[in-house]
């Protein structure tokens, strides 16, 4: 279902746009902080695929950021929250439990 164009990634009705670091449920913008779009885009970009906190953790923080992997469950958190509020949806993020999170495919 995961349809990747030169502008961006589509999931269904979700549309991201990584060069305007934008997502769109039917056309809605759903305003993002810049580390819940990074952690979304990757999940997305590599659907299916479950990541760490560690190895989400590693790609969403910038050099020197104190190490903290709670930082990955509350930004997931907030994600979840946002994409219910557009799509009335909480499965997009899958939590594996003991290994990590995954979009769903």
């Amino acid at each position: 279902m995961l349809k990747k164009e030169m502008d961006g990634l589509e999931y269904r009705n979700l549309k991201i746009n990584p060069l305007e670091q934008t997502v769109y449920y039917f056309g809605e913008e759903i305003p993002l902080t810049n580390r819940e779009f990074q952690l979304l885009y990757l999940l997305l970009k590599y659907q299916g695929q479950v990541f760490s906190k560690r190895q989400i953790y590693e790609q969403i923080t910038e050099d020197g950021e104190r190490v903290d992997y709670h930082t990955v469950e509350i930004t997931i958190s907030r994600i979840r929250k946002k994409l219910e509020a557009y799509s009335g949806r909480t499965d997009f993020i899958i939590t594996i439990r003991g290994r990590g999170y995954k979009f769903r495919k």
